[in-house]
């Protein structure tokens, strides 16, 4: 079964204890106001971008201003590369380094909060999780914040 965890603070994150072979995303929402936010997101298997899959991280903004846009831009650019491909309120870093270990999105978040001066957010889902994990905990989440997903893996 796949099972997301959403609403994480950084030190949820660096409390879990999850197989990193069963990420297939993460997010990292900074929220800039009542309606002001964006986020930074990671899928395993790529992103749509119109009918093909792009690899690499991505980022999505509503009502950010077109300079903050820039410096997030820019920000990411720096630490990670890619190709910036736009598509609406969504920008794509193709071929950007991709992570999805609890240290370097933790640092991320964090330098997300200090940098855009905003509180953060994280949502990390996972697939293939079975009964016995997700009955035990073992990835050490708050139970209350695990949001199970009907479907197949």
């Amino acid at each position: 079964m796949r099972v997301r965890y959403w609403r994480l603070a950084v030190n949820d994150l660096l409390n879990s204890t999850y197989p990193q072979e069963k990420a297939n995303h993460w997010e990292i929402k900074c929220l800039q106001g009542e309606y002001e936010h964006f986020g930074v997101f990671w899928f395993r298997y790529g992103t749509p971008f119109d009918k093909e899959l792009i690899n690499g991280i991505c980022f999505y903004y509503n009502d950010i201003p077109q300079e903050k846009i820039k410096e997030l831009l820019d920000f990411l650019q720096q630490k990670y590369g890619g190709k910036a491909l736009f598509r609406q309120s969504r920008v794509f870093l193709q071929g950007s380094k991709e992570f999805n270990d609890k240290n370097e999105i933790a640092n991320l978040a964090n330098e997300i909060r200090s940098k855009f001066n905003g509180p953060i957010e994280i949502t990390l889902e996972f697939e293939k999780v079975t009964s016995e994990e997700q009955e035990q905990n073992t990835f050490n989440f708050p139970a209350g914040k695990a949001l199970p997903i009907a479907g197949s893996d």
